[in-house]
């Protein structure tokens, strides 16, 4: 691969050009690009000081703010890779992370303590923050480095859903992010304007948004998507929002966004599977924008493959094709003997070029069964398999059909069910579980069927609440299962195989609220009553009790999000927040009303 600059020297560039020029607006704090690449500096040297370079790993717990982007470009600038932790998983993943990649410091802030040993620097510390100030804030240089940063050096970690029930970490190098960056620029001219930060560190469609606007000379607006405090509408002086990545799942509530909110250039969407009719609401509202639907899987470095829908062109109802390679990346649709298959024909997608990640950290059996010799690459060279299904269309672009797998897509992340079954066999109250997708009014969410050890103790329905609750302290949201079903025993194919169609059958066609919901009208609250019509039409069932939960009715994060804002918008000082807390109508109405009613650990999400 040609040398192409790599992320902090794209961001180094850019302070040349213009130094006072708006890099990061955080709420009321902004930072230009001479303060945010002289501090970035300072905490590059500081790192170097404790040890850490070039193939050195840092792990980074801070929430999005001008703090964090300050922080990611300091580890790079070091020749390191950051490990993102999202600091609202439960403590175990977060442990489980940090065990795996085991880095040399963790950047954090005072409040932030996970439970493992790993040596913390608190970047509100007084001493730390005296400490930086004490040091230049000039280009970091390779003598002080040791060496130059390498394409091949790893540049970040980031971990997805694994089928033992372990996190695995995708290692991606510097060369790898360079390439993406490298076509992203050319590709999203938004960049260049102002892009919305609003989704988690620890999700690789993030990096666009870290890393594309100051490479491109444009600024970085960090807020919520659905912006409750008015943050994005209080920005339009600074111009616009130009460019938004998002997830398919997301476009179900970007109408509760305000017009200066609405990307004017670009709307990317990548993550899942993307469908032709979520984007009408979107192309009116922003006639002007072009959408583009980005593939890629985290081994090949955020988006690989893309199809742009200019605004006038016409975009059916269906699948969107996820297009075409970008530029530095070969694509092979191939059989089980890794032969070629005849245009039109389904086969798994391969990937190659300049955007593969090194492998999965510490894992090298994984790694040579994922990442395969290319037979029709130079010698040496590498291809990913993506486990994809897809089919080349007569003009050429690719389009998506489907998984060779079990692996499915949460709100657009990975998922293994596996790792959730793993999880839950933990609990000594578990002999058999199987965990299935299943199709909700929110999209696809899980389902675990389990049979339990004989005499555990409890009450089904407590069994089966105190189940769900022992999940999400182990697991991120996204992998906690919607409900928690209890069998006498799996159903088993001819083959001897838990039947995973027969348990999806056997589910109820909607979920049903408490039989108490009638009896309750009469003794609900206005609030409860507003907040218990906005979940049933939420989630389409015709009513909802102030005890039922809204969660186990098939709710997930995203509806929540979505309740919030309409609750909001009936004049409910609810948050997303509250709403995962509290479950329940009555836990809600109170949070809503300003009291301090306790939200059980089970109807947490």
């Amino acid at each position: 691969m040609n040398h192409v600059l790599f992320a902090h020297e794209l961001l180094e560039s850019q302070v040349a050009r213009n130094p006072s020029a708006l890099a990061v607006r955080d709420g009321e704090h902004t930072v230009t690009y001479a303060e945010l690449d002289a501090r970035a500096n300072r905490l590059a040297r500081h790192l170097l000081a404790r040890g850490v370079g070039p193939d050195g790993i840092v792990a980074v717990a801070l929430p999005r703010s001008a703090e964090l982007i300050v922080a990611l470009y300091a580890v790079l600038k070091a020749g390191a890779a950051y490990v993102p932790l999202d600091v609202d998983h439960p403590a175990a993943r977060v442990a489980a992370v940090l065990d795996d990649a085991r880095p040399a410091v963790l950047l954090t802030t005072g409040s932030y303590t996970p439970a493992a040993t790993v040596e913390r620097v608190a970047l509100d510390d007084p001493e730390t923050l005296r400490a930086l100030e004490a040091l230049p804030g000039d280009a970091v240089t390779a003598d002080e480095r040791g060496r130059e940063v390498r394409a091949v050096d790893p540049a970040y970690v980031i971990h997805t859903s694994g089928s033992t029930g372990t996190p695995k970490g995708v290692v991606v190098p510097h060369g790898g992010l360079a390439a993406y960056l490298g076509w992203a620029l050319e590709a999203y001219p938004g960049l260049a304007g102002t892009a919305l930060l609003h989704s988690a560190v620890s999700f690789d469609l993030t990096v666009t948004t870290l890393f594309g606007p100051l490479s491109a000379g444009g600024s970085i607006l960090v807020a919520e998507l659905l912006d409750p405090d008015g943050v994005v509408g209080d920005t339009r002086a600074d111009g616009p929002v130009t460019f938004l990545k998002v997830t398919p799942s997301h476009l179900a509530v970007l109408d509760a966004l305000p017009p200066s909110a609405l990307a004017t250039v670009d709307l990317v969407v990548g993550g899942e599977q993307l469908l032709g009719e979520q984007l009408d609401a979107w192309r009116r509202r922003a006639p002007g924008a072009a959408v583009t639907n980005e593939y890629g899987p985290t081994e090949a470095t955020v988006g690989c493959v893309t199809y742009r829908v200019d605004p006038k062109d016409e975009l059916p109802g269906g699948p969107v094709p996820i297009g075409r390679p970008a530029p530095g990346v070969r694509v092979h649709v191939l059989d089980e003997q890794l032969r070629p298959v005849a245009e039109g024909a389904t086969g798994e997608l391969f990937v190659a070029g300049d955007q593969l990640a090194l492998g999965y950290l510490n894992r090298p059996d994984l790694t040579e069964e994922r990442f395969v010799s290319d037979p029709f690459g130079v010698p040496g060279a590498r291809m990913y398999r993506t486990g994809d299904l897809v089919r080349m269309g007569s003009d050429g672009n690719l389009v998506f059909v489907g998984r060779r797998d079990q692996q499915v897509k949460i709100r657009s992340h990975r998922v293994e069910p596996g790792e959730v079954e793993t999880a839950l066999l933990a609990d000594h109250r578990v002999a058999q579980v199987c965990v299935t997708p299943v199709s909700g009014p929110g999209g696809l969410h899980l389902v675990a069927h389990v049979v339990p050890e004989a005499g555990a103790a409890g009450e089904r329905t407590d069994l089966a609440e105190g189940l769900r609750a022992y999940a999400a302290s182990r697991l991120p949201s996204y992998l906690v299962p919607s409900a928690v079903v209890l069998v006498d025993r799996m159903p088993l194919t001819p083959q001897g195989k838990v039947d995973r169609a027969a348990l999806v059958a056997a589910l109820p066609s909607e979920p049903g609220p408490a039989e108490s919901a009638d009896a309750a009208d009469d003794t609900m609250t206005a609030t409860e009553k507003l907040l218990a019509d906005l979940c049933a039409e939420l989630l389409g069932v015709e009513r909802v009790g102030p005890d039922d939960n809204f969660f186990s009715l098939g709710g997930n994060s995203l509806l929540g999000i979505q309740l919030s804002a309409r609750a909001r918008r009936n004049g409910l000082a609810l948050t997303p927040t509250d709403v995962f807390r509290a479950g329940s109508v009555r836990a809600m109405a109170s949070r809503a009303e300003g009291t301090t009613a306790p939200a059980p650990c089970a109807d947490r999400s």
